[in-house]
Parts: structure tokens; sequence; C-alpha cells
């Protein structure tokens, strides 16, 4: 019988569960023996392997986090660790590998298949910043966590007539900043991409006081070159006005996964034994116009999408702020 393993690599997002629940259940469909990997590719290293079965991955399709755990591992990016984790996988028998991540986890999935192993790569990250695909497993369910708390914090601030800044993730892509900005009704965005200064933030908020507004919200990504406690500052001496500010921090990370991310997450998972079972590997799974496609791996990393303007400019009409 063939044996295909499944990892989760770098950060957890939401919908890895139900992608390796997806995973699982496929492969013995088609009497495949599904080896999960725990700790990514540091387990690999140290030939953390368990074999699992469906009374492992009952229910666990509404939990976020993985339940093969995740790690970042230095070692890996190594030579001598790219070689043990190549011969723990031969030493297994293992047919084809799934790996579960971000772009950290994609260059160590085009390394093992330039060693001649069989991968198969799955976009899991909140962050949405592999360009390749429109969507990634995870960001969804963060934008949507974002959305809900953010949406709390304003009950407060419009009762105390106080001003909000929230920080949210996203490394260097402003992503889920923008969609969780047009879906709060933001006063304004700051992202690396738009090149956001304080001063921008500050004629923002002002332009919407004019306009009426008395309890302003601020959507920073953590990729801007400054803190929440700057622009606190700036908005107290500029403007006068009272505002709180928070980081949302890995509360975007958990929580049960969206519709959409379980389906995308069911989806991609299926799908990765199905392409393992025709021969073809060295691909990544993603999404477009929402069906699902695959490319070749070492074109994934290149790839650029520009940030969405027009989406942002559509946030600025609603509070009759200038376009950019």
């Amino acid at each position: 019988m063939k044996r295909y393993a499944i990892l989760c690599s770098g950060g957890d997002s939401q919908g890895m569960n139900i992608c390796i629940k997806a995973f699982v259940n496929t492969c013995a469909t088609h009497d495949i023996i599904p080896i999960g990997i725990r700790r990514g590719y540091q387990g690999l290293i140290e030939n953390d392997m368990i074999f699992l079965d469906g009374s492992m991955v009952e229910n666990i399709q509404g939990l976020g986090g993985t339940i093969l755990k995740v790690s970042r591992s230095a070692e890996f990016r190594t030579q001598a660790g790219l070689d043990k984790a190549v011969r723990n996988l031969k030493k297994n028998g293992i047919d084809g590998v799934v790996v579960i991540g971000g772009n950290g986890s994609f260059n160590g999935a085009v390394n093992l298949a330039a060693k001649g192993i069989n991968v198969i790569a799955i976009p899991g990250t909140i962050d949405n910043d592999l360009y390749y695909t429109e969507r990634t497993l995870g960001f969804d369910t963060a934008v949507n966590n974002a959305v809900r708390n953010v949406d709390d914090m304003m009950q407060t601030m419009d009762a105390n007539s106080r001003g909000m800044i929230v920080k949210v993730m996203g490394r260097d892509s402003g992503d889920i900043a923008l969609y969780t900005a047009v879906c709060s009704m933001a006063n304004s965005l700051a992202t690396k991409e738009l090149g956001t200064t304080i001063d921008d933030i500050v004629e923002d908020v002002r332009t919407s006081i004019n306009n009426g507004d008395v309890s302003p919200l601020i959507i920073m990504s953590e990729n801007c070159d400054f803190d929440l406690k700057d622009v606190e500052k700036a908005l107290r001496k500029d403007l006068g006005i009272d505002t709180r500010s928070t980081d949302l921090g890995y509360i975007q990370r958990g929580g049960t996964p969206t519709m959409f991310d379980r389906m995308f997450g069911m989806n991609m998972g299926i799908m990765s034994v199905e392409l393992l079972m025709q021969d073809i590997s060295g691909v990544a799974i993603g999404i477009k116009n929402n069906e699902l496609f695959y490319t070749p791996l070492d074109t994934c990393l290149n790839a650029r999408r520009e940030f969405d303007t027009k989406l942002y400019n559509a946030l600025r009409t609603m509070h009759n702020i200038g376009k950019k």
C-alpha cells in the first residue's frame, strides 16, 4: 500500500485541521496509509511521525490550530537538516508529502521536490501573502475574527465618544488590515503598501470629524513603520481627541474556521491526495474565481499581486475622503 504523509509548518492557520481530516479520509477511501508528521519540518528531521486514522480526525473540522502542531525549523534550512528529512521520508516508505503552510513552508517544499520527493503544497497562512492564489487558508477566518472584535470595541468607543486605533496581523502583507478596515468602515487605513504616514492618518481623521464622526476608527497593519502609541499621541496632540489603541494579536489566528475556510481546506485536502495518485507532484494548490487549480511550486514564490486600491478607495468614498 502507498503511504502519503502530511505536515503543517510555520504559523498555524484556521482550516488546517479540516484539511488534515480530508486528507486522511480521502487516503482511507483509496486504501492509502495516511501518516502525520508532527511539528512540521522539525518533526520530519526528528522522525516524529504517526499513523493517522478516522478516529483521530473525527470532529476536528471546527477546531483552529492543528492537531499535528507546527514549528519553525532553522535546522531544516541547512543542507544537513534537509538531507536528514529526506532520509526519514525514504526510510518510512513515504510515497508523497503534503505541506500546509506559508512562504517559508513553500521554500521547504521546493527544496524537498528538488531532492526527488513527491510534494504537494497547500497555502495555509492567515497573511494572504502567497500571491499566486487569490486566498490562503485561514485568511477569511482571521479577517472575520478581527472584524468581530473591532465591532465589539467600537460599541464602547461610540458610547464614550472616543477614537480607536487597532493593529492587525499580516506580516509584510496589508490584506488583513484592508479587509478589516473595509468591513468595519474604518475612517483611516495604514499599510506599507499605501505608504501611509502618521500625518495621513491625522488628516483622514480630521476630515471624518469635520464630516460629523465622533468615534473615528483607524486600522493599522503590523507592516507599518510606526506603532500604535505614535498614532495615539499624534491624534491627541493635533486633534485633541480621546483615543484608545490595541493590538489584536493572536486572537486573529485562533477560533472556529469560517464556512469558506472549511470548504477551502476540505477541497484542498481531497485534491492533494488525488494529485499524488495521478503522479502529479511538485505543485501547489490555489484558488481563482472560486475554482481550485494547481501550478508548479517553483513559480509560486515569485508571484506578485497589486494591493487592491479600488477596494481601499471604496472605503474612502464611504467617509467622503478623497481617493488615493
